[in-house]
């Protein structure tokens, strides 16, 4: 089985809810007040990253299941994730994104996320929520912990991430985007991975572990056997950080695939199944 466990979709775009409005134009362009800049790969005709156009590229490729991450840049993506379970629930399993609404009635914006058949949480810290590991929030993170729905960190501090870890015993956290491995210090990244290494229920996926460089992608395999030997692989999730164009126009979706299966040879046949699908099929949930 092979899971991308990092996509993004939206329809339509909206902006990121944080007072920046973006709009969707055409042929992979987007405009944020003055500035038009490249949401989507230019085949996208409208610009929408619609779980029709994402199983496609999917089916070409077999791969079997995704995990749908939420981003500020997109727009909140609820309703249209709860339409994308009901169309179609064995393949995508989908997230909610955490806002201000958390904080100001963290059970109750807990309980319509679950209602709406999400299925986790993707958590912006430090910026734009200073600290998410506090005693207003516990019962959310138990309320996830109890029903085994994953809260996935972008940027989390290790500080925050073990405060997180003993508020609520038993929750499964999640390292997007490799851990940090991308815009932080080498120090943070590692703490990281030796966090998902000492702590049961904490992972790594490895969303954009290729961005900025170039196919084969000789760094990130250098960076990935470093975190397979640190934590192992059986904590790491692939993920293709799908559609950003940065990933897929520079190097195709096929390319970020085969990342994991042709040229990361240091991988045993074991490890490779646990990245490619393993991981990421026991941390998530499906068919909720």
């Amino acid at each position: 089985m092979i899971i991308d466990a990092h996509i993004h979709l939206w329809s339509p775009l909206r902006g990121d809810g944080m007072g920046t409005e973006r709009q969707a134009l055409s042929w992979g362009r987007a405009r944020q007040g003055d500035r038009i800049y490249y949401c989507c790969p230019p085949s996208f005709e409208d610009s929408q990253s619609t779980y029709q156009r994402a199983l496609a590229h999917m089916d070409m490729l077999g791969i079997d299941k995704a995990v749908v991450l939420q981003e500020f840049m997109d727009g909140k993506q609820d309703d249209y994730l709860t339409q994308v379970r009901k169309l179609a629930p064995k393949r995508f399993s989908c997230t909610a994104l955490f806002d201000q609404a958390y904080l100001d009635d963290p059970l109750g914006s807990y309980q319509q996320a679950v209602a709406m058949g999400l299925q986790g949480f993707l958590v912006k810290t430090p910026s734009p929520f200073d600290e998410i590991a506090t005693p207003r929030l516990q019962p959310l993170w138990q309320a996830c912990a109890s029903d085994g729905l994953p809260v996935v960190l972008k940027n989390g501090t290790p500080q925050d991430i073990r405060k997180l870890v003993k508020l609520a015993p038993g929750l499964k956290i999640v390292e997007s985007h490799f851990a940090g491995f991308l815009g932080g210090s080498r120090e943070e990244w590692e703490e990281r991975l030796r966090i998902a290494a000492s702590e049961p229920d904490v992972y790594v996926d490895a969303g954009a572990i290729t961005f900025r460089y170039k196919y084969p992608f000789p760094e990130s395999q250098q960076a990935l056997q470093h975190a397979v030997d640190i934590c192992g692989a059986d904590k790491i999730s692939w993920g293709s950080d799908y559609p950003r164009p940065g990933l897929v126009v520079d190097a195709s979706y096929k390319q970020q695939l085969e990342f994991i299966t042709v040229e990361c040879d240091f991988l045993s046949e074991e490890q490779r199944a646990a990245i490619l699908g393993g991981t990421a099929d026991k941390v998530y949930c499906w068919e909720r």
